[in-house]
């Protein structure tokens, strides 16, 4: 599902409100494609250019990916309690979760029923901004696919990759050398570490397990994770083989 062209329709209605969120990944692979300089405000720079865009407001999606941990730890405490079923499965990346049921059917009800910070992010912005067109931009195609589920494309409108937003940034010919920083709207991160952390290679699955651990310091928690589809796959197989004793599994495609 390509959006630009509805977006960028969107983008030219004054009659519609257009607010973005931004996955973390999205600034580091912004300012590389851009060439920031390591001092730039990378995240002030790609707001003012989506301003100049047209987007109304943009919102950071590190404030989701809290919501999603503190729902992912809830549900692993209240499976503890009932005996599982375990390992339970992150289920922030569709990628990872949707192989998960295709190729391991026996293990689907290990997934996690924690909505995404995508999700989440678009719910805050739609509670606030019930009539705007909410964008999600981030790194991978497969957040497409989300979108497009019955329980989230009412929330999530239009969704975009990096590059197709760089894409936009480029055609438009802004350059964003020029482009001045509002640092009230650069200070867009105010998730916690372990929001912040979420596009590291096993950050998911940490960022559960410490939340665990603050709420209960008493109990250890086994984790592993794997990235790249290849890598998950195997985790998965291990899993059913038995082979892995641990108690959250965290799987990202990219």
């Amino acid at each position: 599902r390509n959006n630009i062209g509805e977006v960028w329709q969107a983008l030219q209605d004054p009659g519609k409100r257009v607010i973005a969120q931004i996955a973390p990944a999205v600034r580091v692979a912004i300012g590389e494609s851009f060439g920031f300089a390591p001092g730039d405000n990378a995240m002030g720079k790609l707001v003012a250019a989506m301003r100049r865009l047209g987007f109304d407001e943009v919102y950071d999606t590190t404030l989701g990916a809290d919501l999603t941990v503190m729902e992912e730890s809830h549900e692993f405490l209240e499976r503890f309690k009932k005996g599982g079923p375990f390992p339970m499965f992150t289920s922030c990346c569709p990628a990872w979760s949707m192989m998960a049921k295709k190729l391991f059917p026996e293990h689907a009800d290990c997934i996690s029923m924690a909505l995404t910070p995508m999700t989440l992010t678009a719910r805050l912005i739609k509670h606030h901004h019930p009539d705007a067109k909410v964008a999600f931009i981030g790194p991978c195609a497969a957040k497409k696919l989300e979108a497009m589920r019955k329980d989230v494309r009412s929330e999530v409108d239009f969704v975009l990759t990096f590059e197709e937003l760089a894409g936009i940034i480029e055609a438009k010919d802004i350059d964003t050398s020029l482009l001045e920083v509002d640092e009230n709207e650069a200070a867009l991160c105010s998730a916690s570490s372990a929001g912040r952390g979420f596009a590291q290679s096993g950050g998911v699955a940490k960022a559960v397990a410490d939340k665990i651990k603050e709420w209960n310091p008493d109990m250890e928690v086994k984790i592993a994770s794997a990235q790249g589809l290849a890598e998950c796959k195997k985790l998965l197989m291990m899993a059913k083989a038995g082979k892995y004793n641990g108690d959250v599994l965290g799987g990202m495609a990219c």
